[in-house]
């Protein structure tokens, strides 16, 4: 009978402070909602008074130092409590929210004794950015505690969870700087030669926007073997010409397309084969990604509505080559640039899908650079009627529209390839459609191996090719009218076709290669 006297004193502190209380092994019951206070160090409820702990006397500035040592610290007690049953206890549950009102919380970790709740600077730190991200900015949090009254063998939470704050701290952040540059085979090794190879970015805050970026093309050398290995240099180190705080990750001569960054004791990445590589950087999480793009440039889509006379916002497979338009180019090289020149119409807006019939991700435009990411904002048009040049490089993120000042009087009443690659051979005329003022396209073209040219007119005095033999250029080139050399085709098969009749871009690429 003496060994249940806690059990009832307990029972009755309870039934005095809240009326009713359950002394179950497993509290299974909703607790009422919060209330919010403004800057309260401390809260008296339900008998209780539930303050902040020594270790938020005042704002804290977390270190490297402190989440190495993690020294728990005090964060709340408990300074005044109504009778208790002989060796009953108050322990906690903390909770942190970056609103008064506690609509989003995390658990902050804690250990209870002595009336009193302890967390660690590595459990904060944590808690922290789990609401508000890695940025080390100084912020304002507040404490939800959940108290439960224990007496060894039960534990009962008390109704009304006291909050208290704002308390401010400011989370450990990573190192980021303001620029970043490549360094390895590409350059040489040679740390004062870097201005050529620095990463793009936004220019925002770097805790904003911490992706930095760079298009680069590693090159067979003239002799020897290909060495595709590169570090990262950060500013302080060009600056300097120091070795020092230079990244790489763990694993010399690493493979793979992703990884972490490291600064002690990094190692070189290595890319295996030459050809034109885009480089990520993700510096809040310290990692990168490769992306190998050889030498082949990649197509990417434009809908909207700011070229005069297309069908507008078509993503549709179907709209290929008519609302869905596919970017000229000057050249097949991976160099992620691309041009488009037509008649736009002032104050309309266009983005570019890199798959037929997906939003999402999808190239547009965000605080004056190019992205690609999920309901990308659009990119938009010229603000005034007029033929414009619009060129877009992908490894830059820049956008623009550039008056066009060629002749835009010249037009054709027809469009169509000619040659032994067509159904036709030399002498009839495979047509293109005209979708748009000067814009000629097919989506739906049977070609064999062989040659052809592009000609208007059905006629000899207007019509494109190759400006040489031994320069093809597919599926994107610039073709020429001065006599223009055949275009060859290697490969039979259903072939996307189109032309630009101001500027002489030619896309020829067979449909199943299409995204």
């Amino acid at each position: 009978m003496c060994a249940m006297k806690p059990k009832i004193y307990l029972l009755t502190t309870l039934l005095a402070l809240v009326g009713f209380g359950s002394c179950d092994d497993v509290y299974d019951h909703m607790a009422a909602p919060p209330q919010a206070y403004e800057q309260e160090d401390a809260q008296s409820v339900d008998g209780f008074t539930i303050a902040l702990g020594s270790g938020f006397g005042s704002a804290i500035a977390l270190t490297e130092e402190a989440l190495e040592e993690n020294t728990p610290f005090e964060a709340v007690k408990v300074t005044a409590t109504p009778q208790l049953a002989e060796g009953a206890t108050v322990t906690f549950k903390l909770e942190l929210s970056s609103t008064q009102n506690v609509e989003q919380v995390v658990e902050l970790p804690s250990e209870s004794g002595e009336n009193a709740a302890t967390i660690t600077p590595r459990d904060l730190d944590e808690a922290v950015k789990s609401l508000y991200g890695k940025a080390p900015n100084a912020r304002e949090l507040f404490i939800r505690v959940k108290y439960y009254i224990n007496d060894g063998t039960s534990s009962v939470m008390m109704p009304t969870p006291a909050v208290l704050g704002p308390v401010t701290v400011t989370p450990v952040g990573p190192v980021i700087e303001e620029e970043y540059y490549l360094i390895g085979n590409v350059n040489g090794w040679n740390i004062e030669d870097l201005d050529d190879y620095k990463f793009n970015h936004s220019g925002k805050d770097v805790y904003e926007d911490p992706i930095f970026t760079i298009l680069v093309e590693m090159k067979q050398p003239e002799s020897g073997d290909f060495n595709g290995y590169f570090k990262i240099v950060p500013k302080s180190g060009k600056e300097a010409a120091s070795w020092d705080g230079v990244l790489g990750n763990p694993v010399d001569g690493n493979t793979e397309l992703e990884g972490d960054l490291i600064i002690e004791k990094s190692q070189a990445m290595r890319v295996m084969e030459p050809g034109w590589v885009r480089i990520t950087l993700n510096m809040m999480e310290y990692t990168y990604t490769i992306q190998l793009l050889g030498y082949t440039k990649d197509v990417v889509y434009m809908t909207g509505n700011a070229i005069t006379g297309l069908p507008e916002w078509n993503n549709e497979i179907g709209a290929i080559g008519n609302g869905l338009q596919i970017l000229f180019a000057d050249n097949s090289s991976a160099d992620s640039k691309y041009t488009f020149t037509a008649h736009f119409t002032g104050g309309r807006e266009q983005k570019f899908p890199i798959k037929a019939g997906v939003w999402d991700p999808c190239w547009g435009f965000r605080d004056g650079a190019l992205v690609l990411e999920n309901n990308s904002p659009n990119l938009p048009g010229p603000a005034t009627d007029g033929y414009y040049t619009l060129k877009l490089d992908l490894g830059t993120l820049t956008a623009e529209y550039i008056p066009y000042r060629g002749d835009v009087s010249v037009t054709y009443h027809s469009m169509g390839v000619i040659g032994t690659a067509t159904a036709g051979g030399w002498d009839t005329d495979t047509d293109l459609t005209q979708v748009a003022e000067h814009i000629w396209t097919s989506n739906a073209i049977e070609l064999t191996v062989g040659e052809l040219k592009i000609r208007a007119n059905d006629a000899w005095d207007v019509s494109w090719g190759a400006t040489s033999e031994d320069n093809q250029s597919l599926p994107f080139g610039t073709g020429t009218t001065n006599n223009g050399a055949n275009i060859a085709i290697e490969t039979a098969g259903t072939y996307y076709i189109a032309l630009n009749d101001l500027t002489g871009h030619y896309i020829i690429i067979p449909t199943a290669e299409l995204p």
